[in-house]
Order: C-alpha cells, then structure tokens, then sequence
C-alpha cells in the first residue's frame, strides 16, 4: 500500500470508526423514545455526526479498495454505491437539520443510509476472495454493517452503530500494524 494511500485510508477509517463509536454511545445512553406514543429521543445533535463519520468511512473505502489487487467489477460498483449513499445520507441529515425539518428531503436520508450500508456490505463480501485484509477483519467488518440493517436512533437498536464504530476502529489498527511492520 503507497504511503499516502494509506494514511488517507487508516485515518478516515479511524475518525469513521471513532465518530460512530462515541456518537452511538452517547446517543444510545439518551432515554429512548416511543414514536408511539410521540415521545421522541432528541438526535438532532447526533444525527450530522453519523454523517461526517459515514463519509470518513466512504472515503477510507476508496482507498481499500486502490489497495486491492485483482477486485471483481462488483467491488467498483459497490464502492461507488456506498460513496453516493454516504454523501446522499450526509446531504439529506444536514440539509433536514438546516431546513428545519422539511419534508422535501426527509427521503435523502434513509435512501442514502441503505445504499451506504448495502454498498459496504457487498464491497466487503467481494473483498472475501482479494488477500488484502484478513479473514477476522473482513468478517467483523460484514458483521457490523449488518448490525446496521436494525439501527434506529429511537429505540435501543441505537446501540447497534457501536460494533460498527468498533470494526472501522478494529480495520484502522490492523492497518497501521501492518504498516508499521512493513517499515521496519
């Protein structure tokens, strides 16, 4: 892996790991709420964060995926499916915010969060057969983007964004680990 790949790589992965880490944890120690009933847990905060941690995570894809050698034409897909779906979630979390809640965008954000997490998983399945990151890795990363597939910022599903910040974090040290081996 060149240098400068891999630093763009290893930090996005890290700040994408540590945002939805923290993020989720603080969000995930809030009461929740019951939608029900129209009691609502306040996420206003937590919301662009998952975003900025979504497009860390999008853009350390993209080095993954210069770094592979020998990926099938569906990891290029996948890749560019889970980098529109990022920057679609970004774009939809921050302009609901910064529109005061308006209906016109309400749709961006959970298209662009589906897209995303079924970009990554199918990024990561074709990763399966390239030897660029191991077995545990690859599997903790497809285990976590499934967590995802239950996340709710309402409900205690909102804990499910941990093991997600968990793995990025976990793929970031992998990284630096074997990079700092290489060197030495």
């Amino acid at each position: 892996m060149k240098k400068v790949v891999f630093l763009i790589t290893g930090l996005t992965a890290l700040l994408g790991g540590i945002i939805w880490l923290c993020v989720g944890f603080k969000l995930s120690m809030l009461p929740p709420g019951n939608p029900g009933y129209n009691l609502y847990r306040n996420s206003q905060l937590f919301m662009p964060w998952f975003g900025y941690g979504m497009a860390c995570i999008g853009i350390g894809l993209v080095g993954l995926y210069v770094s592979a050698k020998g990926v099938v034409q569906f990891a290029r897909w996948s890749l560019i499916v889970s980098l529109i779906g990022s920057f679609l979630y970004l774009f939809g979390t921050i302009s609901r915010l910064s529109m005061n809640l308006s209906v016109q965008y309400e749709a961006a954000q959970p298209i662009g969060f589906l897209m995303t997490i079924f970009g990554i998983l199918f990024f990561n399945i074709s990763l399966l057969r390239s030897k660029l990151l191991p077995s545990w890795c690859r599997v903790l990363l497809i285990l976590s983007v499934g967590s995802l597939l239950i996340f709710n910022d309402q409900f205690i599903t909102s804990w499910s964004s941990v093991p997600f910040g968990i793995s990025w974090i976990g793929l970031s040290v992998y990284l630096f680990m074997s990079f700092f081996q290489g060197a030495s």
